[in-house]
């Protein structure tokens, strides 16, 4: 079953109906200012901090799931017929519906009884709003007398309050119209203002939901356009919308263009000003290119032409647009996580950021440093953080002895070597930033330097990292008020985090430094192999008795998948373990649809894991496919060398190659979901939690710097491929450090990994060399 295709030529996501399994939706906006748009028009609006300042409503588990929304309604006069052109919410059958997903913006178009309405919806030029770029045609040879509403329902702006507290929400509320510009905020509030925004003759309008809709009515029957035209109420009280219905009278064959705007203003006198420039169709298509102009800047610093079409389809792409959303909004903001509490997650936007590096290294720098700010002084750090005040949490795992996850702030090194790479950028390392408590600061080395010494300052009776509240398993909850339980997994990525300090101070000549990182690298290594080799694979943790998980010894959760590609990717495990574990993870973990995070599924409840037996066998983190461990099984293999596994392992979780299957799949084939239920459950290769996960920017990671071999070194472009034997080789151009690298790569032998020799504009050479900013040089690589 399809629900629609990919557009590559328009690099857009074309969906052909309107019942798709679930809303497959779209993000609008840069990072600032933003939103949720459904295929059919559902989904809410936020300024910074989906839950310090929300524009919109949305209502959590609706029916439908995405109400209410952006919604534009096409009423005919004579008739009394209405209908929307995304279809919902009042849900006529229409004579033709699409939905065109584009990176930043979407468009719905449907046609009923001769009439076309299509609306762009899209933030310009990183401003705090967005355009409701509407165009109604009129494809009949006879004229038509119609009338246009646009509807949006206006939220207090914290979200958490404005379903808490009704009440006094509604109390507060108050609506404003003047000179086409309907205002919401809270009685209390002098300057901001949530607005909706016309230059187009209003013929009424409303301020007051209960005005618009009626009682007893829903968006998909509002009495305002039933009735042909809204109250001109004004909102004094009760929930606020912007609503606005006009007159459309269009001669035979003829199309009328109105921009609406919609969003947020710090001091609502400066509104008419800030968005006067973009009120004109012109204007507003301008802008509409301006944003296409910046996604084919972004995706142009990494193109690839392999012969795999799904993988350039993504590379290029997907997978690139979703790495850019995850690093806007991190776990925050979606329709599985609802901008409620979660926060952007320190452990999540620092891998993020490995998503982004070689498109937008300068936000990624940005991020860190806001990142290094969530740190406490004694190297740990904060679980989230709340961008709009800059206030942290500790997200939802128990908490009985311990207030901290394991892994959190070791990721940070991660991301701060990679921004060094990507940059050459070594002053940032020097750089003063503040921890958390506001008034003590260190250099960025220093705070990488407290990150690693935490973990090795708080170890368990192996020796070995304790776990925490948590590591990455949020749900993995080991700790009963013991203090003993270890993390593995913590254990390893402590490894990894040492492993790169010990090559970025090793390059920069910091002897001292390289020797302390080597010994406890070395110290944990050992630990981990004394304690945790388990015969054909590595245990995943010791729980607060001192027992293991993820061992043949226990009935269920006998093997991890993580715990195995970190004994690689960790520099852990020696050959003959690294070649154990990872098959062990193909024997007993992988799919059709991808590996799954553990197996066997617990099958009851255990206070003793914690969150982990909340789910039923095969869901989430018990059993089911967790998508972003995926890559780094990939990238374990091609350590490996092993260029075959790890593509049949890229490939099988794919989006693009289940979009023939999407009744089953049911999230959108056009970006990854975190989470795919498993083998153990009887809905096995179902979809969920789409968009926002560290799937996306890992899969890039995977795909780019480990299968296609282009990643960044300190002084040096490396290509060191290892791709599936049957490829003759591959293409791709390169942006790096100001410098085009067209890379051609060549597989003679049809050999999976290894380069024989490198040529860089006709002359062979030990390494690729950063070039002058500013100029071009052709690659060739060929391989053994």
């Amino acid at each position: 079953m399809r629900y629609g295709y990919f557009d590559r030529k328009n690099k857009e996501y074309v969906i052909t109906r309107p019942d798709t399994p679930t809303p497959w939706i779209n993000y609008i906006g840069s990072g600032a200012y933003g939103g949720i748009v459904s295929n059919t028009g559902g989904g809410y609006s936020f300024h910074k901090d989906p839950q310090n300042r929300r524009v919109t409503r949305y209502r959590y588990n609706n029916i439908p799931m995405d109400r209410p929304g952006r919604y534009i309604y096409i009423r005919d006069k004579e008739t009394g017929e209405y209908w929307n052109p995304g279809y919902q919410p009042v849900q006529r059958k229409l004579d033709s519906y699409s939905c065109r997903h584009g990176m930043g913006y979407t468009v719905l178009a449907g046609e009923y009884r001769g009439v076309v309405g299509e609306v762009t919806y899209f933030v310009p030029d990183n401003k705090d709003f967005e355009i409701w770029h509407l165009k109604v045609s009129n494809t009949r040879a006879v004229a038509q007398k119609l009338q246009v509403f646009a509807y949006a329902e206006f939220c207090f702006w914290q979200a958490v309050m404005d379903q808490q507290n009704v009440d006094w929400v509604q109390q507060i509320n108050q609506g404003r119209f003047e000179d086409g510009i309907i205002t919401y905020y809270p009685h209390y509030i002098s300057d901001n203002a949530a607005f909706f925004a016309t230059a187009e003759k209003v013929g009424s309008y409303d301020t007051n939901l209960e005005a618009f809709m009626g009682k007893y009515r829903s968006e998909g029957n509002p009495l305002a356009v039933e009735q042909g035209g809204c109250s001109n109420s004004i909102s004094y009280r009760m929930n606020g919308v912007g609503a606005f219905c006009m007159d459309v009278d269009l001669g035979a064959r003829e199309e009328k263009e109105i921009v609406f705007i919609l969003g947020f203003a710090e001091d609502r006198k400066n509104i008419k000003a800030e968005i006067e420039a973009y009120l004109t169709p012109e204007n507003s298509k301008a802008a509409l290119d301006r944003l296409k102009a910046y996604w084919k800047n972004y995706t142009g610093k990494l193109s690839v032409e392999t012969p795999d079409e799904d993988m350039n389809l993504f590379v290029n792409i997907w997978n690139q647009y979703q790495c850019k959303t995850t690093f806007n909004w991190s776990r925050f903001v979606s329709l599985y996580q609802l901008g409620l509490g979660r926060g952007m997650g320190i452990r999540d936007s620092a891998q993020d950021t490995l998503g982004v590096m070689h498109a937008i290294p300068g936000e990624a720098k940005e991020l860190i440093t806001k990142l290094l700010q969530c740190q406490y002084t004694d190297g740990r750090a904060y679980h989230l953080f709340f961008p709009l005040t800059g206030e942290g949490g500790q997200g939802d795992a128990p908490v009985k002895l311990f207030d901290w996850y394991s892994d959190d702030h070791l990721w940070l090194i991660l991301a701060v070597n990679a921004y060094v790479k990507e940059t050459g950028d070594f002053g940032f390392l020097n750089q003063s930033v503040l921890y958390n408590d506001k008034t003590t600061s260190a250099t960025v080395l220093e705070h990488l330097d407290m990150a690693l010494n935490f973990t090795d300052n708080n170890r368990g009776p192996n020796n070995i990292a304790l776990a925490g509240r948590a590591d990455w398993n949020d749900t993995l909850n080991l700790d009963t008020g013991k203090g003993i339980a270890e993390s593995v997994f913590t254990s390893m990525l402590y490894c990894r985090a040492a492993a790169e300090l010990i090559e970025l101070c090793g390059y920069l000549e910091k002897q001292e430094l390289c020797e302390k990182y080597q010994g406890m690298f070395d110290e944990m290594r050992n630990a981990i192999n004394e304690s945790s080799w388990d015969g054909e694979w590595y245990k995943r943790a010791f729980d607060d008795c001192g027992q293991p998980i993820g061992s043949r010894e226990n009935k269920f959760g006998k093997i991890f998948i993580n715990s195995q590609s970190w004994a690689v990717l960790g520099r852990v495990a020696d050959a003959e373990k690294a070649s154990k574990c990872m098959e062990s993870v193909g024997r007993y973990l992988n799919s059709k649809f991808g590996i799954m995070a553990m197996y066997p599924s617990y099958t009851e409840y255990d206070d003793t894991k914690g969150g982990v037996t909340t789910y039923p066998p095969g869901a989430k983190e018990n059993g089911g496919i967790f998508l972003h461990t995926n890559p780094w099984v990939m990238i374990a293999e091609i350590i490996l060398g092993h260029g075959d596994r790890a593509f049949e392992y890229y490939s099988q979780i794919l989006p693009g190659k289940r979009n023939d299957d999407a009744e089953l799949y049911e999230v959108e084939p056009y970006v990854y979901c975190q989470n795919i239920l498993g083998k153990e459950h009887p809905q096995f290769g179902v979809g969920r939690n789409s968009w926002l996960s560290g799937t996306a920017a890992w899969n890039m990671v995977a795909a780019s710097q480990y299968i296609l071999g282009i990643r960044a070194g300190y002084d040096r472009l490396v290509v060191d491929p290892c791709i599936p034997s049957k490829w003759q080789g591959f293409k791709a151009t390169r942006k790096f450090r100001g410098v085009i690298y067209n890379i051609e790569v060549q597989n003679p032998n049809r050999v999976s990994c290894g380069v024989s020799k490198i040529i860089v504009d006709g002359a062979e050479v030990e390494k690729i060399p950063v070039f002058k900013a500013g100029t071009a040089h052709h690659v060739v690589v060929v391989m053994k």
